[in-house]
This record gives structure tokens, C-alpha cells and sequence, in this order.
């Protein structure tokens, strides 16, 4: 295992201007996104007893939180740009901090190319007039926003924020005319939940895509080094933003259940839209729809910020190319931002929504078994090591994490192969890009 090197470039540092709203919009805005608006109709397709649909949605909220709760222990004590590479390279030695960072990058540049996607069919259903471009408008998405980013970080954190607060204003919305409008019993008998081993199949693939909804509740900690007072704000931003995303979500299953009858449910792209549209009537669908782009697009802007700095970090520590480590006056890192982009438009090109939104939770869940290992080797290397925020229960609940991880990947692997294949094609590549990056810095 290579060791860890001690020395890293020179040059212009990240500025340190966020707090704590800023922390819990990244959070809220790298995960609340398109996925609510479009994945409870499918995994109500598969699952189809409300109380397992429930049960799903708690189960992978409850795993976010006690992850984040080992995030926030390692955010603190090494408040460094890069996220969960640096975490896993402090542990493990450079190889499997590479293998981490390319992981998670992997994540937030499918994430960027699938929420590209998305956008751009709510686009062309919301205007019809576009229906048929959608493989011009993704990458044109993406450009867009590598642009916007580029102005400077005041801007983006700001467009974060405000981006963040109205998804929730319009979420809460939609609940409450959900439960205002329609009539009590106005939904039809659930089907019966499907058993035996096509039940176990359909539990792992909407776990799985259940997860990637949730994917984000991280994003505090990329900015740790950007943070003011990381020591109390980081973990403050990681369960605070967590917990208000899972009450959304909860709130917006059961408005959904409410409104819609389990055959409409399980055969709707835009579950929200169709709720609407049988509350309000057609154009009410339009208005979501458009709501759904302005929701993905939010947090397309989030994984911009979030992605480049992976880059940036690993730069910094050479297991990168030099110029992603170079900042500009504005606190943003420009080349390995449009790296990321351009990075995203490949991925955008490469499959369909659902199989990049499963390769992406595959990838979560290796980063977060690395990640979680980190933290109890860690404990037992460096126990002087400060930490401001110690995890909860350690070392019961942070191994409940461990072992979640690995067996979700398990149940990925063998319930939803396609994209777990490709998730794990990305790993691959991971070899010969770290020999050539440790041949470089060694040269």
C-alpha cells in the first residue's frame, strides 16, 4: 500500500466564506432534487404495499443519518477539501484513496450527466415544442452551469441557497394541497405486495434507487475547508439537512399514496405531476413539470460545486494533474470544474435515467464502506487526532454503517446487475490512472 505523502503543491487557497445555512442548502439541494419528483411512481410499481413503500423510504433515511453521523466525526478532524478521498487516503495510503476519489467522483459526474437527462425530457414535456432534442439540451444544461459556476463561489452558494429554500416551499406546497383538495378515501384497495424471490428482487432495486434519492446528504463535508467554524458547523449542516430531507420525503410519499390509486402510482415518470394534474387538471401537470426542472437543475448546480473539488483535493495531494489544484481570486477551482463537465456530458450520452441512477447508488455504497472503514482505523491509529464532533455510539453505530454497505452492495450486485457492472467498470479504471498519476508525481 502506497503511503501517504506528506506534501502538496502551492498555490491560491479555497476561500473560507460559508456557514451554516449554506451547509444545510447543500444539503437539502444536493439531494432533494429530481429523484423525489420521479422515483416514488417506480418504486411504488415494484413494491406496491404503502407500509413497505414507507418502510423503504425510513430504512435508507435512518442509513443516511447514522452515515452522516460518521461524516461528521471525520469532516471535523480533517476539515480538507476533497470530501471522502481524503478521509479514506488519511486511512488507507494513496491507492485506495485514489480508488475512493475516482468512486465519488464517478458519483457526482453520473449524477450531473443523469440529472441533465432529466431535465431535459421534463423540458420537452413541459414544452412540447422541444420533445425530440433532449441529447442537445443535456450537455447544453451542463455547459450552462459550468459557466454559471464559474463567475465565483459567493454566487453559486448564494443561487444554492435560494434554490434549496424554494424546492422546499414547493414540496411543502404540494403536500399540503394533496391532503387539502382530495377526499378521504379517494384511493383505490393497495395491490398485494409481490413475494418470494421476485419480492426480494424488486426490495433491492427500489433500495437502490431509493438510496441514490438520498444521494447527496454528504455534501457538507466537501466544504469543510470553506467553512467557518467547520468544527460545529459541518455536523450541525449534515444531521440537521438529513433529517429535514427525510421528513420531505415521507411527507411527499404520502401525499402521492394519498392521491393517486396504486396503478396510477406505479405507472407514473412524474408521480408529482400526475397528482396534480388529477387534482387541478392538465396544465396543473405542466406547472410540475416545470417544477421538476427547476428542482433538478438545483441540484445540478450543487454537484458542480461538489465535484470539482475532488478534483481539487487530489490535485493538491499529486495523484492528480497539476492544474486542478489552481484556484481562481473568486475561490473557484476552474479547471477541474470543467473537467467535471466534461465529464458529465459522456456519462449524459451514455445510458438511460434509471440504469445511471443505480450505477451511481452502487458507487455510494463502496465510497461509503471505504469511508465508515476509515473512521474506525482512524480511532485506533490516531487517537490523539482532534476531533471536534465525536460519532454517536461508536463503535456500535457507525458498524451497523459498515455493515449496511456491504450489504447493500451484495444485493445490488445480485438483484440489479446492469448498472452495478458499470458502476464497477468505473472502479476498474481506477489502476492504471493511479500508476500513471504515481509515475507522474514521482518523475
Amino acid at each position: 500500500m502506497a503511503t501517504v505523502a506528506a506534501g502538496t503543491r502551492p498555490g491560491r487557497g479555497l476561500l473560507r466564506i460559508l456557514g451554516l445555512a449554506f451547509g444545510i442548502a447543500v444539503v437539502v439541494g444536493d439531494t432533494v432534487g429530481v429523484g423525489i419528483m420521479r422515483t416514488p411512481g417506480a418504486t411504488a410499481g415494484r413494491l406496491h404495499d404503502p407500509a413497505l413503500i414507507y418502510l423503504v423510504w425510513l430504512a435508507l433515511g435512518i442509513y443516511a443519518l447514522i452515515a452522516a453521523n460518521t461524516l461528521a466525526e471525520l469532516a471535523t478532524a480533517i476539515p480538507q477539501a476533497g470530501g471522502l478521498y481524503v478521509y479514506v487516503r488519511r486511512a488507507f495510503g494513496d491507492f485506495l484513496g485514489f480508488v475512493c476519489g475516482w468512486g465519488d467522483f464517478g458519483i457526482q459526474s453520473i449524477a450531473i450527466g443523469y440529472l441533465a437527462v432529466a431535465s431535459s425530457e421534463f423540458l420537452a414535456q413541459a414544452l412540447p415544442s422541444l420533445a425530440g432534442r433532449e441529447n442537445l439540451i443535456a450537455p447544453a444544461l451542463i455547459v450552462g452551469f459550468a459557466a454559471l459556476n464559474s463567475v465565483g463561489l459567493r454566487t453559486s452558494s448564494a443561487t444554492a441557497q435560494l434554490v434549496s429554500l424554494l424546492k422546499v416551499l414547493l414540496l411543502a406546497a404540494l403536500v399540503v394541497a394533496a391532503f387539502a383538495v382530495a377526499p378521504l378515501g379517494a384511493r383505490a384497495t393497495p395491490v398485494p405486495a409481490v413475494h418470494g424471490a421476485a419480492g426480494l428482487i424488486a426490495i433491492s432495486v427500489s433500495m437502490q434507487i431509493v438510496l441514490e434519492v438520498y444521494g447527496g446528504f454528504n455534501a457538507a463535508c466537501y466544504f469543510s475547508e470553506e467553512t467557518t467554524d467547520p468544527g460545529r458547523t459541518v455536523p450541525r449542516a449534515l444531521l440537521y439537512g438529513v433529517l429535514l430531507v427525510m421528513v420531505v420525503y415521507l411527507a411527499v410519499n404520502a401525499a402521492l399514496m394519498h392521491v393517486l390509486t396504486a396503478a396510477e402510482l406505479g405507472a407514473s415518470k412524474l408521480a408529482a405531476g400526475d397528482a396534480l394534474a388529477k387534482l387541478f387538471g392538465p396544465a396543473a401537470g405542466t406547472a410540475v413539470a416545470l417544477v421538476a426542472v427547476g428542482a433538478s437543475l438545483g441540484v445540478l448546480n450543487t454537484c458542480m460545486l461538489v465535484a470539482p473539488r475532488i478534483l481539487y483535493g487530489m490535485s493538491r495531494d499529486r495523484l492528480f494533474m497539476s492544474p486542478g489544484s489552481y484556484v481562481t481570486r473568486r475561490g473557484v477551482p476552474l479547471p477541474a470544474l470543467w473537467l467535471s463537465a466534461a465529464s458529465a456530458t459522456v456519462f449524459a450520452a451514455l445510458g438511460s435515467f434509471e440504469t445511471l441512477y443505480a450505477a451511481s447508488a452502487f458507487l455510494a455504497a463502496c465510497t461509503d464502506l471505504l469511508c465508515n472503514g476509515a473512521l474506525f482505523v482512524l480511532r485506533r491509529r490516531e487517537p490523539q487526532l482532534p476531533r471536534p464532533y465525536r460519532a454517536f455510539g461508536y463503535p456500535w453505530v457507525p458498524g451497523i454503517v459498515l455493515l449496511a454497505a456491504a450489504g447493500l452492495l451484495i444485493a445490488f450486485i445480485l438483484g440489479n446487475p446492469r448498472p452495478s457492472l458499470l458502476a464497477l467498470g468505473v472502479l476498474l479504471l481506477t489502476y492504471p490512472l493511479f500508476r500513471f498519476a504515481r509515475g507522474a508525481r514521482q518523475a
